[in-house]
């Protein structure tokens, strides 16, 4: 059945909007990252020569008219390696993020109380409590009422508290340790969030907890889908908590050490703006810390990887639990912490960087939108 004239004028304006919603997304999220290279990131870093400019822009021109060479500067300077290959912060937001990970349905699929079911079989948290949309669930998505709900975690009394949508950061995450009665019935009043996940406190390895022992500290590492194969890009981090906090986000003043492909750490690391540390801020050195499971981590991540064709690009945030096995902490799912990578590793798809470049801007798949909207006329 057609539609009529005036469904058809609906049909194109809702059309106009949804798809520039994520058009203006992009080019404000390009907009604000171009901004922060020069308020927030260059004003220490080592200028870049004349011919390392030409270079750069004789490779990127290939593919933009025109490049701010802002974010090259800083990871060239931080990394101590020149390469043209870096991925400028503005032109991944704008327009790389975008094209490989699917924005539209990431709120959604990136909800943590689903992970369960995405990744059934893999290791993750145990989860005992639900509330989804303001509405309690147990462990196997069975609809409860708030007093069991209360009495779940009265029978555990130690669990984490996370928001399980629009999250980032580490933002919301509250720890109760023998939790009474009281406290949890206080939690439940208060709060205004109506999506969480209760989960399992995750015990660390020694290894891990050395520099830290207050934070779960964990390993960022990505993977990429490309060629019909998911691969491992070749940077990765080990996030360090500090001070009393109890996450590793750098938006919470943790910081970020190289992870060597032998599994050892780098000796420096860097916090959000830059700023360098030859040793933990609480004292020890990077050195100690070696981790010995990268191939699990990798078979780990490829499996999980297959299950969100959807998101080409996902940064892993996986731990070490005290058995020494690798633990699935969260899926980011878009913009996932590529200055992170950048700034202690090198340029963030390696060998593949122009095979991603080619795809992006000189061979695009078609967009399909992820929405009929004439449903709704």
């Amino acid at each position: 059945m057609g539609l009529t004239k005036y469904e058809k004028k609906s049909y194109n304006k809702i059309v106009k909007k949804y798809d520039n919603l994520f058009k203006t997304i992009a080019k404000q999220g390009q907009y604000c990252f171009n901004k922060d290279s020069h308020k927030i990131f260059n004003k220490d870093t080592k200028k870049l020569t004349k011919e390392e400019k030409q270079k750069i822009r004789k490779y990127w021109n290939k593919y933009l008219p025109k490049i701010d060479l802002s974010y090259h500067r800083y990871y060239i300077d931080k990394t101590g390696k020149f390469d043209i290959r870096f991925i400028p912060d503005d032109i991944f937001a704008g327009y790389i993020d975008p094209y490989l990970n699917n924005r539209q349905i990431e709120p959604g699929i990136a909800d943590k109380n689903y992970f369960d079911i995405y990744f059934k079989g893999l290791n993750m948290p145990k989860t005992y409590l639900r509330k989804i949309n303001g509405i309690y669930l147990d462990k196997n998505y069975q609809i409860i009422d708030k007093e069991k709900a209360l009495k779940i975690l009265l029978a555990k009394q130690d669990f984490i508290v996370k928001p399980s949508m629009a999250s980032y950061g580490g933002k919301g995450i509250k720890i109760f340790r023998k939790a009474s009665k009281e406290e949890i019935n206080e939690f439940f009043n208060k709060t205004t969030m109506q999506n969480l996940i209760f989960q399992e406190i995750v015990m660390q390895s020694m290894d891990t907890a050395l520099l830290h022992p207050q934070s779960l500290n964990t390993i960022r590492i990505m993977t990429l889908l490309i060629n019909n194969t998911i691969e491992i890009l070749p940077a990765f981090a080990f996030r360090i908590g500090i001070g009393n906090a109890i996450v590793d986000n750098a938006s919470f003043g943790g910081i970020y050490c190289k992870l060597n492909s032998d599994g050892t750490l780098s000796n420096f690391a860097y916090d959000a703006f830059g700023n360098k540390y030859l040793k933990h801020p609480d004292g020890g050195e990077f050195k100690q810390v070696k981790i010995n499971c990268l191939t699990e981590i990798y078979s780990l991540i490829k499996k999980a990887a297959q299950r969100l064709p959807h998101f080409r690009l996902i940064g892993w945030d996986i731990a070490i639990d005290k058995n020494y096995k690798p633990i699935i902490i969260e899926a980011n799912l878009t913009m996932s912490g590529l200055d992170v990578i950048e700034t202690i590793s090198g340029p963030l798809f390696g060998k593949y960087t122009d095979l991603v470049l080619d795809e992006v801007f000189k061979h695009p798949q078609k967009a399909i939108r992820s929405m009929d909207i004439s449903q709704y006329v």
